[in-house]
């Protein structure tokens, strides 16, 4: 992720143009299409843990972005109905063999576009790559920080 934003936002300096974000999150809900209801983005983030966007039918985010364990998350999903669930965090721990579970880069372009035809842009300077949860090299540095 780093590298990819790093990448967008230097071409973006470079041509003096507007960039638009996309979260990972939010391209695998751009797969569903429905007139009501909720969709679930669902990432296996290893060990249990997922990563979660909860979207209205117009991929507007209707509850913060989750970095959890699947137990905690599925409490709060009971506050929402008609859910569609997207991503393999939903296939391997909620047992959702009906949900779509991959997404192509296609659809995070298409979205961004879609985004950028509606006004909905950023510039180089204020665009910065959204993360969860630190990486586990910086989890290990704290570690060690605090063991010493």
């Amino acid at each position: 992720m780093r590298i990819g934003v790093s990448t967008a936002k230097a071409l973006a300096v470079v041509d003096n143009i507007p960039i638009v974000g996309v979260s990972s999150l939010e391209g695998l809900a751009y797969k569903i299409k429905k007139d009501d209801g909720i969709i679930c983005s669902l990432i296996d983030a290893n060990n249990h843990q997922v990563y979660c966007g909860i979207f209205d039918n117009n991929y507007n985010l209707v509850n913060e972005y989750i970095a959890d364990d699947i137990d905690n998350v599925s409490t709060v999903l009971e506050k929402f109905s008609n859910i569609t669930f997207v991503g393999d965090g939903a296939y391997n721990y909620l047992n959702k063999t009906d949900c779509i579970s991959t997404f192509l880069a296609s659809q995070i372009g298409l979205f961004g576009y879609e985004k950028y035809l509606n006004g909905i842009h950023e510039y180089a300077d204020t665009i910065t790559p959204l993360y969860l949860r630190v990486s586990q090299a910086e989890r290990m540095r704290q570690q060690n920080d605090s063991n010493s």
